[in-house]
């Protein structure tokens, strides 16, 4: 049977459609099945039927869900027949809730213009689906004796309806002293035996509009393309002095919206001078008013100005009215709006107790590691011990941004390596906060620092005839840097081939750092986040053709990092045939790596030679490998090859379009591991945790 939880607010705007998606990102890295319905929608987009939040909902977690049991019923029909409501909405309820071990029922909006009758459905809602309510509270422009009023009100209301009142949120926490008052308001309510599980702080991300939204909204044209449509306007700035009186207005914060009348080409100049400079903001755009653009010439003065990235767009509107309406623009989440869905995550994730939440509601018991229960374990195990992850490639784009969002999420500590002067300079350009990351130029490191690393590398190498001074010419790659931090303790780890070739990356590593004693290689692994499940291929990457004592180590190794990743390791060593029906050289490879395995460690349980469809399919084990512990329950699946290895993985990620995170190394001393050059951001904040989780237990 499902668990259930019903979400709804005391007024409107109060977040909580924002609490309801962080929420069910946070169950769904402790649960497979989270459900979702807004059993009654309000807010409708064009022609659609379907409520705006629960399509919102459906898209950002690619629920597949029939929409009509998503969002069954509307305000209309809760006013028509309330019978006929309820009939719907227990149906709906009957078929999402088949597969799933909680669902999340997201209460009204109270947009309608009778909010008492909101209220009473809500209630009759929650009752009626036996569904304990979780409150969401606004906090904004409130002292604690109003929040506290709010809730008390709200939740004796509730309970006179004979619902379950599970706790409360407060959102847009308004506090000098976040952690005190927090502290403060929950023995408030816990007097009134209220539980408070957190409280969010207010984002200005959340509340602003991108500037896209804005000349959208405005029917804006663009004049000048700048870099980033996506920026948030986070105020509106109107430039009618001279520039030498307008700049003084715009030096405070992030984000501002220029305007000023498209005539005053002084302030549009200023403007882009500005933007290029180390002592201004970074502005979010600018609107030219009155239909009014600057000259040719003035215009060709522009391309001097390339580098600044502010976008200036032009309405026909006058400059009070134009600001005004731009005020009137809401900051509403979208579907595709990564940024603030991710920020809606990290908030909820760091300030509601969301395994309080879970622990009321009951517990599912499961062995199923799904792939956001696996994404969301990841982030969270590598913050329990907080390592330092070195990064060589310290000047590309994409390390800076994974290792700007690594350092706000709190999963680990980071060293960038390179010139910390163009590491800087382009951290200021892109917009990101590196101030929380160790800054190293392996040219201008400390002397002292730099020949002891020499000294260690030469004495490690010199029997393969590296002089100590070839051993100080190796040391300004930032790569080899990076592995003699690693080897003397100085780091706990790194990743880089985001721009190095394998070679280049692992090669190091392997001279240097060396493999674990008792571990004959080092190998790979990729975690394949199938729709249902995550499962663990190995080797696919790195080990061409493994001997039979090799594939055995592999398969070992494997196991250990899959348990340590939170995946139970049930071992298939596959071969294009099942137990005894198979001859030749190639399976009886397999058939000694799977012996050698067992006795090396009896207490994994390993099957081979198995066919892959018999390691995969319960259906097929039960012909093929009857009374196998393993068969049509693999979790680890271990190649013959690094050719059967490397297609396999790449066929499954390409024909089930699935994420194949890794290549992850394993069987060394010290972790480092390897990054496609083709990786994303994401990927690489994943490897990055992931290093530091191998750190822990090194």
């Amino acid at each position: 049977m499902e668990r259930k939880i019903f979400i709804t607010s005391t007024e409107p705007r109060s977040g909580k459609s924002l609490v309801t998606i962080g929420l069910m990102q946070a169950l769904q890295g402790i649960i497979p099945k989270v459900g979702y319905m807004k059993p009654i929608g309000q807010r409708y987009v064009g022609e659609s039927t379907i409520d705006a939040d629960a399509l919102l909902v459906r898209d950002i977690f690619g629920l597949t869900d029939d929409l009509k049991d998503i969002n069954p019923a509307s305000m209309q029909d809760a006013q028509v027949d309330k019978d006929k409501l309820f009939e719907r909405v227990f149906a709906a309820r009957s078929r999402l809730s088949e597969s799933k071990d909680v669902v999340i029922f997201e209460g009204t909006d109270y947009t309608s213009t009778i909010s008492a009758l909101e209220f009473d459905i809500n209630a009759e809602l929650a009752h009626n689906l036996v569904a304990p309510v979780l409150l969401v509270a606004s906090g904004a422009g409130k002292n604690f004796t109003q929040i506290v009023d709010n809730i008390v009100e709200a939740t004796e209301s509730f309970q006179e309806m004979n619902c379950n009142l599970l706790g409360v949120v407060v959102n847009r926490f308004e506090t000098e002293s976040f952690i005190r008052d927090t502290d403060k308001l929950r023995e408030m309510l816990k007097q009134r035996d209220i539980t408070l599980y957190g409280t969010l702080p207010p984002h200005m991300l959340l509340s602003r509009p991108r500037l896209r939204e804005v000349a959208e909204q405005l029917g804006a044209e663009i004049f000048y393309q700048g870099d980033d449509l996506a920026k948030v306007v986070t105020d509106v700035k109107i430039l009618a002095m001279t520039p030498e009186n307008a700049l003084g207005y715009v030096g405070e914060i992030d984000g501002y919206l220029l305007i000023t009348p498209g005539d005053r080409v002084e302030n549009i100049l200023a403007a882009m001078m500005a933007q290029r400079s180390v002592f201004y903001p970074r502005f979010s755009g600018m609107i030219l008013t009155g239909g009014l653009l600057p000259g040719p010439n003035v215009r060709k003065l522009f391309k001097g100005q390339v580098e600044s990235g502010l976008t200036i767009l032009t309405v026909p509107d006058d400059t009070y009215t134009c600001a005004l309406r731009v005020n009137e623009v809401s900051g509403e989440l979208k579907k595709d709006d990564r940024e603030k869905i991710d920020l809606v995550n990290q908030l909820v994730n760091i300030h509601i107790s969301t395994d309080d939440i879970f622990k009321e509601l009951g517990t599912v018991v499961t062995d199923i590691v799904t792939p956001r229960m696996f994404q969301y374990r990841i982030l969270e195990m590598a913050k329990r011990q907080r390592k330092r992850i070195a990064l060589p490639e310290g000047s590309e784009p994409r390390i800076m941004e994974a290792a700007a969002e690594v350092l706000n999420r709190g999963i680990c500590d980071v060293i960038l390596l390179g010139d910390t002067d163009k590491i800087k300079e382009l951290a200021h350009r892109h917009d990101l906060d590196l101030s929380g990351a160790e800054l190293i130029d392996p040219k201008k490191a400390d002397p002292k620092v730099l020949e002891d690393y020499a000294q260690t590398l030469y004495e490690l190498r010199k029997h393969k005839s590296v002089t100590l001074e070839m051993a100080r010419d190796l040391l300004l790659d930032p790569v080899y840097y990076a592995t003699m931090m690693v080897y003397k303790g100085d780091a706990d780890g790194f990743v880089s081939g985001s721009t190095h070739s394998t070679a280049d990356t692992l090669g190091p590593v392997l001279r240097v750092i060396k493999t674990k004693p008792g571990v004959s290689l080092a190998s790979s692994i990729f975690f394949m986040a199938l729709p249902e499940k995550v499962l663990v291929y190995g080797d696919c990457a790195l080990v061409e053709n493994p001997t039979a004592e090799q594939m055995a180590d592999i398969a070992i190794t494997s196991a250990d990092t899959a348990r340590a990743f939170g995946i139970e390791p049930r071992v298939a060593l596959l071969s294009y045939s099942t137990g005894t029906s198979g001859k030749g050289k190639d399976v009886d490879k397999v058939r000694e790596a799977a012996r050698i395995a067992k006795e090396k460690r009896p207490d994994l349980p390993i099957e081979g030679p198995i066919q892959y469809d018999a390691a995969t399919s319960a259906d097929v084990a039960r012909v093929k490998a009857k009374g196998s512990l393993v068969a049509g329950q693999a979790t680890v699946y271990i190649f013959p090859d690094l050719d059967a290895g490397n297609t396999a993985y790449k066929a499954v990620q390409r024909a089930a379009n699935v994420p194949a995170i890794g290549p992850v190394m394993q069987g060394l001393a010290k972790p480092a591991n390897d990054l496609s050059r083709g990786a994303t951001v994401t990927d690489i904040i994943y490897t990055i945790a992931m290093t530091a989780i191998q750190a822990q237990s090194s």
